[in-house]
């Protein structure tokens, strides 16, 4: 590897949100005094709800604290707490059509958040149920349904290409797996949910979302991400540098655990050509907003160490430095979209005060 690998911290292009939506947790100061000054009017609204167990055996869900977060289009109005009286909760509230009403809870140290809800005056009330799990450090089966990699951007004049890659991971258990302890404190790997083999010739790796932290580790890109049953989404981003010389890059991307699908993107005005490697093909171009991208997939299912494999040929084409602002930017705009959906929201709940519980 010519140059050192680093991770970095991935909150930078969330920081505006986050810190307009930190106060949502500690909503104790100014959202409170707001909410005393709501409570001179009488409520007219209901947001109620039940928590429930998805663990089989699960104990009942019972005196579990739960938040009310009341926002409109530009902050946190309240902040309402109760707790759960067999496994149901009820906030009154004002219904205003112009406000969103989110429900949260923290369950076994795992926080989990109800679909936003909207109330006005001819439909004032709402049902919200939330289903929470046990946790276990007992690593379970995962499996990855499907492996997406992107190409985001070439940037010619320090040699680098700059790659998305979406995980599917799949938890076939009823409990949240937080990762197993390998040996005791930071350096044993404490919390490791998954392990992420590096692209060749990485310069950095990092993280997107998701409730858990993103560390480099012996040639892997390492994740404490909570894994729930059915499928979490993890999204990591890499830097490589390629070969100027030679005007190519392998790019090699490697299954971590048994996987589905595999599947690599590449802008076409990226490269002059696209030589996929043995057990790999191109399956055919297609469109994402506007820009026209060549998919190259692995011939059936993977195994852990297997991999999709193509060579990016002729890499000295039009440079694309800023892929926010240049013609390449939509493919990295909806990438980045898809990232925040997966795994945004909790990115965002992460971000306030640690120790406080619900």
């Amino acid at each position: 590897m010519s140059r050192p690998q680093r991770a970095r911290s991935v909150l930078s292009p969330f920081v505006a949100v986050v810190v307009a939506l930190a106060a949502i947790l500690g909503a104790t100061g100014p959202g409170a005094g707001h909410g005393e000054a709501q409570a001179a009017q009488e409520p007219a609204g209901r947001v109620s709800g039940l928590v429930r167990s998805g663990t089989a055996g699960g104990p009942a869900v019972d005196a579990l604290p739960v938040q009310l977060i009341v926002l409109d289009e530009a902050a946190v109005i309240e902040s309402l707490r109760t707790t759960t009286t067999g496994g149901r909760f009820a906030f009154e509230v004002v219904p205003d059509i112009a406000r969103s009403y989110v429900v949260r809870v923290v369950y076994e140290g795992v926080q989990y958040l109800g679909a936003p809800v909207l109330l006005s005056a001819e439909l004032p009330t709402a049902e919200v149920a939330i289903t929470v799990y046990e946790t276990t450090r007992e690593r379970p089966a995962l499996s990855i349904d499907r492996t997406a990699v992107t190409v985001l951007s070439l940037d010619r004049t320090n040699a680098q290409l700059t790659l998305l890659r979406e995980d599917q991971v799949r938890n076939p258990g009823d409990r949240v797996y937080l990762g197993a302890s390998e040996g005791g404190g930071e350096s044993g790997g404490v919390g490791a949910t998954l392990r992420i083999p590096l692209p060749d010739r990485t310069v950095e790796a990092d993280g997107l979302g998701g409730e858990g932290e993103f560390r480099l580790e012996g040639g892997t890109l390492v994740t404490t991400a909570q894994l729930r049953p059915g499928v979490t989404s993890v999204v990591s981003r890499y830097v490589v540098g390629y070969d100027r010389a030679r005007d190519a890059y392998t790019l090699r991307v490697t299954a971590p655990v048994a996987t589905g699908e595999m599947e690599i993107a590449v802008p076409t005005r990226f490269v002059d050509d696209l030589e996929p490697l043995a057990g790999s093909a191109v399956t055919g171009r297609r469109d994402l907003e506007g820009e026209r991208v060549e998919v190259v997939a692995r011939e059936g299912a993977a195994g852990p160490g297997d991999s999709v494999s193509v060579v990016l040929a002729g890499l000295a084409g039009g440079n694309a430095p800023n892929p926010l602002t240049g013609t390449g930017g939509a493919v990295l705009a909806v990438v980045l979209a898809l990232a925040i959906i997966s795994g945004g929201a909790a990115l965002l709940w992460r971000a306030g005060p640690r120790g406080g519980g619900a």
